[in-house]
């Protein structure tokens, strides 16, 4: 599986960010296992901006960040204790804009299975891993119905254990699942 995903990523280009919006960008971390998991975190809800939401480790580009890939890099460190030496980063899939007009960028790295994370940050109340296998499934906790532009879709929740990842998280979730791995999951639909 994680060849088809390298493969993938690495054939894609997708959306640039938004030049006029500011900057930032996650990781989105594959395990190196027989069946991959992405990893997420919870905030603590003791920051600012997104407490007790489920997100993928990240934040915004800082003026000493070399580029957006490096921005994932060091907030992820910062937030989980990744070892930013232990990520293969594969590339980045589509740039999306946040309900705040900020241009967020996924990048996709691999990491090894047994990558040691910690919760004991400022911003962070826990670090979960979610199989792959789960998540091609599309059996969504609720779907939210957006309307933007005139165009009507459907923003998938996901429910894992006893975490919700929803709102731009799932969407980039499922932007992940599409590019890497051809799910078609359709967000015109309500899904499973």
């Amino acid at each position: 599986m994680l060849e088809i995903i390298t493969n993938k990523i690495r054939g894609y280009s997708g959306r640039p960010p938004v030049k006029e919006l500011r900057k930032a960008a996650v990781l989105i971390a594959v395990t190196e296992s027989d069946d991959p998991e992405l990893i997420y975190t919870l905030r603590s809800n003791k920051v600012g901006s997104h407490g007790g939401e489920v997100s993928f480790p990240g934040g915004m580009f800082e003026t000493e960040d070399i580029n957006l890939e490096n921005t994932a890099l060091r907030e992820s460190e910062e937030e989980t204790g990744l070892d930013k030496t232990k990520v293969n980063i594969i590339g980045p899939i589509d740039t999306v804009v946040s309900r705040f007009n900020i241009s967020v960028t996924p990048y996709v790295g691999v990491v090894p299975d047994n990558i040691i994370l910690n919760d004991n940050s400022e911003e962070i109340e826990a670090c979960f891993r979610v199989p792959l296998s789960f998540l091609l499934k599309d059996q969504r906790y609720r779907n939210d119905e957006i309307n933007r532009n005139g165009d009507k879709f459907f923003m998938p929740a996901y429910e894992y254990d006893s975490y919700i990842i929803w709102g731009l998280t799932a969407m980039m979730t499922v932007d992940f699942l599409n590019v890497a791995l051809d799910a078609n999951i359709d967000l015109k639909t309500e899904g499973n």
